[in-house]
């Protein structure tokens, strides 16, 4: 069954929470446009996809030699702060949502602009309420199921944005090394590692401007943990299919830097994500839903709850596809203007990602990239090591 995408990416507050990111608010509405490229990643030849902007037409003719992508692509006219805004005012897009049934359109989350195209496509029922998406995003809500489903946590205290610095200096003090976050999932910009005053003072400092997280949660950081992510579809009826997990490649001050997968989930960790995405779906929840995890030792811990798709969600989508065992996604320099040609003359076309030997280089996000000055490239190999032994050097 063919689909059509809609991946307009626009979490909540987001012009107000990404600004820790440096980005100024009409390119950082631009950049989240720009990363509907990505979706290509999980298209098929036979789907359609509704972009910001026509993609590189050499990009496109090697994701189709691979069985992915689409020449199927809708690009509205880009009159709007969003890409779902612009779907709304665009009657080409329009006319071909409203030709389709629910299970054949596919949204990034489901939030205020999803619930309007559904509407004016005639399709009820298609998405999650907006209430409940921005709801399930939450640690409060997370912190509920805790206690509603007597699972196993890790302690944390809860400041408001004006009390911040004084509760976390309390807690480093001694070099115990904190774990901090937003009440409100948004891609790991509300995400935090402390290890003393000055790095509380360059977290108030990056989160006084967001006036719309006032909560934050901290606890201490568990030496030896991993973070995996979890995903899924789910039906809205207590229905869930399991996606695919990757464990998450954090640097020095908790910063997402990519993912690594094909290595076998711990049970621990997939048992605990099952029940969190049970709940969600017998709640309402439609669509894709992730779960990140932490796990110490065999013991797992909720993290975060992400109601909608993950960084790595087309990356796993490849994984399904072409079936290669690894993979692992870094992010590279590149300059603006940067061009598939110009990476295939960087690394050699040998090394690009071939659907016979299941392995090699798949970059992607080409058209963010001219405004972030990063390359996503996701590394696919037979082995564990195989993929983490390769690292894509650029020369220009």
């Amino acid at each position: 069954m063919s689909k059509l995408f809609v991946p307009a990416i626009h979490l909540p507050h987001g012009a107000e929470l990404f600004r820790t990111l440096g980005h100024r608010r009409s390119q950082y509405k631009k950049i989240l446009k720009a990363l509907s490229e990505r979706t290509l990643l999980e298209c098929s030849p036979d789907d359609h996809v509704v972009l910001s902007s026509e993609p590189q037409a050499e990009f496109l003719e090697f994701l189709l030699d691979l069985g992915l992508g689409t020449k199927n692509i809708i690009v509205p006219p880009s009159v709007e702060s969003n890409l779902g805004q612009d779907v709304l005012g665009d009657p080409v897009a329009m006319e071909k949502i409203s030709s389709l049934r629910p299970e054949e359109i596919r949204f990034y989350i489901h939030l205020e602009e999803e619930m309007e195209i559904a509407r004016a496509a005639g399709l009820p029922g298609a998405v999650t309420n907006h209430s409940l998406t921005r709801m399930f995003n939450t640690t409060y809500f997370l912190i509920r199921l805790e206690e509603d489903m007597d699972l196993e946590a890790i302690p944390r205290e809860q400041a408001r944005s004006s009390r911040l610095e004084s509760v976390l200096n309390r807690m480093t003090e001694g070099g115990q090394k904190v774990f901090a976050r937003g009440n409100e999932s948004c891609g790991g910009s509300q995400v935090f590692i402390l290890n003393d005053a000055d790095d509380v003072s360059a977290m108030a400092r990056k989160v006084s401007r967001n006036k719309s997280i006032t909560r934050y949660f901290a606890s201490k950081f568990i030496e030896g943990t991993e973070s995996w992510n979890f995903q899924f579809f789910l039906d809205g009826a207590g229905g869930f299919s399991f996606w695919g997990a990757s464990r998450q490649l954090l640097r020095d001050g908790g910063v997402h830097e990519g993912n690594v997968g094909g290595e076998t989930p711990p049970p621990a960790g997939l048992r605990l994500s099952e029940k969190l995405a049970g709940r969600l779906s017998e709640t309402g929840g439609k669509g894709f839903f992730g779960a990140d995890v932490l796990m110490d030792g065999d013991k797992a811990y909720p993290a975060e709850l992400n109601m909608r798709e993950n960084t790595s969600t087309p990356v796993l989508a490849v994984q399904r596809k072409i079936g290669p065992a690894y993979f692992k996604t870094v992010k590279i320099f590149v300059p603006r203007g940067y061009t598939f040609r110009g990476f295939v003359e960087n690394i050699g076309a040998e090394k690009l990602l071939s659907a016979k030997t299941k392995s090699g280089l798949l970059p992607f996000n080409f058209a963010s990239s001219d405004m972030t000055g990063y390359l996503d490239v996701a590394i696919f190999g037979d082995s564990l090591e195989e993929v983490e032994a390769e690292s894509p050097t650029l020369s220009f």
